[in-house]
């Protein structure tokens, strides 16, 4: 049994095509931070004692990969031999759980509907009947409780478990099993996504490769950037369809809140670079245009501040300042909304609000010496003089080669009637 995400495993025990994809994984997507706290379970059980699976290991450590190299906290665990130790590993989710963004769950291997409960099986055990099932298994219930009343969070649970029933042929069925194969719906609570490898009550292959079709699919679109949460499971249906002339067909139901979500989020620095250009070229409306699309796929501290200063030279203050305000609500410590929003004010002539904003600054970043040279061009217009030779001072001692603060101080001291200094 695998316990944590490791990478270091022994290269005979998985397949070399699946090493290579997962080195693949990490290669592609490493460099790609994220903005939200992510944890994943990924759970595959194989080494049953009565039907024997090739790929559920495989499929959870391409999983795990795949989530580790999208900033993924992982824990991994397989060939789970009973109830205790697979609900030991549930509640090490859950109580880790509260203190993350997004909570990602992949399950593989047996999975048997008893009644309208979906149950998830240990390996060791032998089932003779449903009872035992109810007994031995592990009701997906228990993974339900950690989804619910997060608010605010996002929760996706994938079942890739509707394999065929290898217990069901010893069973006097005292009770429905739903037909004897697959699992049944699940009613996602809110914030949560839940899918399954194939249509509620049908089975899916196990594969004969190395991993499944679903698995393999699952994990090449994950790492699509910039595609929906519920994008990437279409574009999952469609790959398992066509590859098996339609015979499975993956499902979601979902109840997701919110912003649009994002495995793999741009850092838009192209974009942003264009719109430098653009605000240099005083063409603010197109660099307008191509911060709202930023602002429609991520609503970063970044956009928002962008888009202020686009405002600013727009002379729209007011919506700078909306802008302004929701970059600072998303980012308490962005220093370039506070300086940007200060130079406003400055520029408004509310020195009161610039100086509380330069303040801000310097509390956040006290080397910083831009903050210190436009608050002593603020001072010179209060005529407070002191103040603004001693701001003068500190650019100077914080960048002793900036030549703008000793021609501005030059000109306060020829203003002041010292003209050695």
């Amino acid at each position: 049994m695998y316990r944590g995400f490791v990478l270091n495993l022994e290269p005979n025990l998985i397949p070399m095509r699946l090493i290579i994809a997962i080195s693949a994984c990490l290669i592609s997507v490493s460099f790609l931070a994220q903005e939200e706290t992510r944890l994943a379970l990924v759970i595959g059980n194989a080494n049953y004692n009565v039907g024997e699976l090739k790929n559920p290991v495989n499929d959870a450590l391409l999983v795990a990969a795949t989530l580790h190299a999208l900033d993924f906290d992982v824990i991994l665990d397989t060939n789970i031999t009973d109830k205790a130790l697979f609900i030991k590993t549930i509640r090490e989710f859950g109580d880790r759980r509260p203190d993350y963004d997004v909570a990602f769950i992949y399950y593989a291997g047996h999975g048997i509907q008893i009644g309208s409960e979906n149950y998830l099986l240990p390996t060791a055990k032998t089932f003779e009947s449903e009872f035992d099932v109810e007994d031995y298994g592990v009701s997906v219930k228990n993974i339900m409780r950690y989804l619910a009343g997060q608010s605010g969070k996002i929760n996706v649970l994938i079942l890739d478990a509707c394999r065929n029933n290898p217990f069901e042929h010893k069973w006097n069925q005292t009770r429905s099993i739903g037909g004897g194969s697959g699992l049944a719906k699940i009613q996602p609570p809110s914030g949560s996504l839940i899918a399954f490898s194939t249509d509620p009550g049908a089975t899916a292959a196990d594969g004969i490769d190395e991993n499944s079709i679903y698995c393999e699919s699952l994990c090449k679109n994950m790492l699509r950037p910039e595609t929906q949460i519920e994008q990437v499971f279409k574009y999952v249906r469609t790959d398992v369809e066509k590859a098996t002339n339609n015979r499975q067909s993956p499902v979601e139901m979902q109840k997701l809140t919110g912003e649009e979500f994002y495995l793999v989020k741009s850092d838009f620095e192209e974009e942003y670079d264009r719109i430098v250009l653009l605000i240099e070229e005083e063409d603010y409306y197109e660099a307008l245009s191509i911060v709202h699309v930023i602002l429609t796929k991520s609503s970063t501290p970044r956009a928002y501040n962008s888009r202020a200063n686009i405002y600013v030279d727009l002379e729209e203050y007011d919506k700078a300042l909306e802008d302004y305000a929701k970059c600072i609500a998303l980012d308490p410590e962005y220093v370039n909304a506070y300086f940007n929003r200060a130079n406003m004010y400055l520029d408004l002539g509310e020195y009161d609000k610039a100086l509380e904003d330069y303040a801000k600054c310097i509390a956040l970043d006290p080397e910083d010496p831009d903050a210190y040279y436009n608050r002593a061009l603020l001072y010179e217009d209060l005529e407070e003089y002191d103040k603004a030779l001693e701001e003068y001072a500190k650019c100077i001692a914080l960048d002793p080669e900036d030549p703008a603060a000793y021609n501005n101080r030059a000109l306060l001291y020829v203003d002041l009637g010292e003209y050695d200094k």
